[in-house]
């Protein structure tokens, strides 16, 4: 039998056999180069990046908000296989991880704070996909495929971007088709941990006026982590399938519409979240006695149409998308002999379909006045089937339950079926205007209008009940924007800014604190900013402070009553910082240096009261049965459940009196301190251009929930160093040889603190992914 060692060898062995048959990787560049179109390491300066931020195609340099853009040969480069490799990399941005696959995305610390219920909440960070917005994060575990450049808004884009985007934007813009060009492109990569990826790629000329562009991904890697108390089970694998077609048709040199469809599957055992309680010390062990699977399959189907009109262009992008998501997982991630109960969730299966409709007038470059008009229109159907099995007993032997027929009674302590509608309305208009060639002045407005409704089948111990709970709002969204051109290559600018997330329905039933509809959030914004070129562009610098007024905070609140909980909102949180990034090419275009730094904190500014679920949790010592056994045993005399009664009047002060006042705890996922430095250089050698590059991240602590408990929700600062070496022998610049190193310490760094607000109420660890070795070969044509 082969060792790890020897599998290894003979990967790498096969990588250098395939590139001496004619592979190549394709193109790499800097994080700093994104989206520029020359050979980057022949070019002695930091070259021009253009995004589409507001949804017109500028200099970044000349876009006054703070936006970073990554290519995709970046990602190749720094080997990010998924939207999480840029933690820390892209400034004040996080990803992380909640119950083993929902995202949670912040940016500046503004994000999403209530996974557990994402049927009935919306993002805080909106993701869109050439053009088309992606209702639901879980759409977020894919693996990168086939991306040209990512582009990452930071702060509120109300104005063009409305719903979801209270804390910023991320704009995935992946490769397009290309009339009367035939190209193609192959790569393989081999790792540790059983890594294997094979991507190709092709663009086909079909005639004047039609093009074709079709690419694949196949990726596999074994699990990082192993459940020692499950045999040969490891958490953390990656076994998915990526595939895309799309067709252009260009008839007119005015007029083009592109046909898309994207396919993604995945079936593995989930990701890694490990209890605290866990006696084991090895980070990447973990002892859990209920096997997690997740299945994922999303389709997304897009038509993106553009007519250029003598006074402007008319863009329409029509979508649909379906998402359809099976999970089960061990909620209490640990086993029954280490806590003494369990919580095992043996479904939570989740379908989304999603319509969006949304038509953009954008008027013509070069005039005194630009300005875009649009209209935007989701219609959201969604069906969450939710099964839990906890007690006190060993737990039993449990089948996946597909539908409430087959729901195994005794043990089961929640369980809901749920079918949410989201409608979402909007209209908007922003504009420019040119005072000079070096003042300008933006103003935007938005109108949202968003529908919820959740009816919402609960069934447990205590019985079954039916509530169906709507919401309607109706919010503005602006921004205001004033630049000035100091120098032909320096500008300043200020903008005031407000991003809005809808409210909804809380789906369960007798809260007695919770209420059965929460509030819109709001996010005001006051950002100055500075972009700059010296010496001749050979160093790029941009600065940004930011200062944010945060109101009605969406986040799961714990309710008195047994079991019950929701989405309540805290008043106010003030969020403060600064970020600075910079890039420099020097040494003739050999050496080029990019770095980012962010500065951020958060307070919460308003009295308001919450209860940890923990501390809720030792006081009632629920049993699943009906009854209690904590400090409140003689709460099971509970003959009006949910309604309190003489019986548990005393209880349930206790519980209330357990609440702590907010006001003054730090905000979550804001470390103080965070950023990256990479330096690469070009050296000519071994026949080739020989190019080693080296990364530092760094990840200050932060804290994982509002309630500061320190020795329960801080999680501790970690840094990494990634390698990465590129080879291109001379003469044949169609191939590429690389080698990357990611986690070269092998750091077990704590990503993310998770506790759980329902069920059992652990606290458990994601850590980062250990030291990977990954060897990529390619051809291009």
């Amino acid at each position: 039998m082969r060792t790890s060692k020897q599998r290894l060898r003979h990967k790498l062995i096969a990588s250098t056999y395939f590139a001496a048959l004619g592979l190549a990787l394709p193109g790499l560049s800097h994080a700093a180069e994104a989206a520029a179109a020359t050979a980057a390491d022949a070019d002695t300066t930091v070259g021009q990046i253009v995004v589409t931020a507001e949804r017109r195609s500028v200099d970044i340099q000349k876009s006054a908000l703070a936006v970073t853009a990554v290519s995709g040969s970046a990602l190749d480069k720094s080997a990010t296989m998924n939207i999480a490799g840029l933690n820390a990399v892209v400034p004040s941005l996080e990803i992380t991880k909640a119950s083993g696959f929902e995202n949670l995305v912040t940016i500046r610390g503004v994000g999403s704070a209530t996974p557990e219920n994402s049927l009935t909440t919306t993002p805080g960070v909106s993701f869109f996909m050439d053009g088309v917005y992606i209702a639901n994060t879980v759409s977020l575990d894919q693996s990168l495929f086939d991306v040209d450049h990512i582009e990452i808004l930071r702060g509120p884009q109300g104005a063009l971007y409305g719903q979801s985007s209270i804390g910023g934007a991320i704009i995935l813009n992946s490769k397009q088709p290309k009339l009367h060009t035939f190209d193609a492109a192959g790569d393989f990569s081999a790792g540790t941990y059983g890594l294997l990826r094979e991507r190709a790629e092709m663009n086909i000329p079909l005639g004047d006026q039609f093009a074709a562009r079709l690419s694949i991904q196949k990726f596999d890697r074994s699990g990082f982590t192993r459940d020692v108390a499950i045999p040969g089970f490891y958490l953390d694998a990656a076994h998915d399938f990526s595939g895309k077609a799309a067709l252009l048709w260009k008839p007119t040199d005015t007029f083009q519409v592109t046909f898309t469809g994207q396919w993604y599957h995945s079936n593995q055992a989930g990701d890694a979240q490990k209890n605290i309680l866990d006696p084991n010390p090895d980070p990447r062990a973990v002892s859990q006695d209920y096997a997690g699977h997740f299945k994922l399959n999303t389709q997304l189907y897009h038509v993106n149409a553009q007519w250029d009109l003598p006074w402007f262009q008319v863009r329409s992008v029509t979508a649909y998308q379906v998402l359809d998501h099976v999970q089960q997982e061990d909620g209490d991630r640990s086993t029954f002999a280490i806590l003494g109960r369990y919580d095992h969730i043996a479904a939570w299966n989740t379908w989304v379909g999603n319509f969006t409709q949304e038509i953009d007038l954008v008027s013509k470059p070069g005039g005194k006045f630009d300005w875009v008009v649009g209209g935007f229109y989701l219609n959201q159907r969604s069906h969450q089937f939710v099964v839990e099995y906890g007690g006190f007993g060993p737990p039993p032997v449990l089948t996946i339950p597909a539908n409430i027929e087959t729901v195994q009674p005794g043990n089961l302590s929640y369980g809901n079926d749920s079918h949410a509608v989201h409608q979402s309305y909007a209209g908007f208009a922003q504009g420019t205007y040119h005072f000079s060639d070096a003042l300008r002045l933006t103003a935007g407005v938005r109108i949202n209008a968003d529908y919820n409704k959740d009816p919402s089948f609960n069934f447990s111990a205590f019985g079954t009940s039916t509530v169906t709970n709507k919401s309607w709002d109706v919010v503005p969204t602006w921004r205001g924007v004033l630049e000035y051109d100091v120098t032909p290559t320096s500008m300043v600018y200020g903008s005031v800014s407000k991003g809005y997330k809808p409210g909804g329905v809380n789906g369960s039933y007798g809260q007695q604190v919770i209420p059965a509809v929460f509030k819109p959030e709001t996010n005001t914004a006051f950002e100055i900013g500075s972009k700059n070129t010296f010496f001749d562009h050979s160093l790029r610098l941009n600065a940004t402070a930011f200062y944010y007024i945060h109101k009605n905070f969406q986040y799961i609140e714990t309710d008195p009553v047994p079991f019950d909980g929701g989405i309540a909102n805290i008043p106010e949180v003030h969020d403060y910082g600064a970020e600075l990034e910079a890039s420099y090419v020097g040494a003739n275009g050999r050496l080029h240096v990019d770095a980012s730094l962010a500065l951020e904190k958060g307070t919460v500014s308003s009295h308001y009261k919450s209860i940890d679920s923990t501390i809720a949790d030792a006081l009632e010592g629920p049993n699943f049965t009906g009854g209690f056994s904590g400090p409140c045993a003689f709460y099971a005399a509970y003959p009006n459940y949910p309604t309190p009664s003489a019986s548990n009047l005393t209880c349930w002060a206790a519980v209330v009196a357990a609440a702590q006042d907010l006001k003054g705890h730090e905000a979550p996922a804001m470390p103080n301190v965070s950023g990256s430095i990479s330096a690469s250089y070009r050296f000519d050698m071994f026949g080739g251009d020989f190019t080693p590059r080296a990364e530092l991240v760094y990840r200050g602590k932060e804290w994982a929930r509002f309630f500061n408990e320190p020795g329960l929700d801080r999680v501790p600062a970690y840094t990494v160093v990634n390698l990465n070496f590129e080879y291109v022998p001379k003469g044949n610049d169609h191939v590429k040889l690389s080698l990357a190193v990611t986690n070269v310490g092998d750091k077990a760094g704590i990503n993310s603190r998770y506790t759980d607000p329902y069920g059992v109420f652990q606290t458990s660890d994601q850590y980062i992914p250990p030291r990977q070795v990954i060897g990529t070969v390619a051809y291009t044509w």
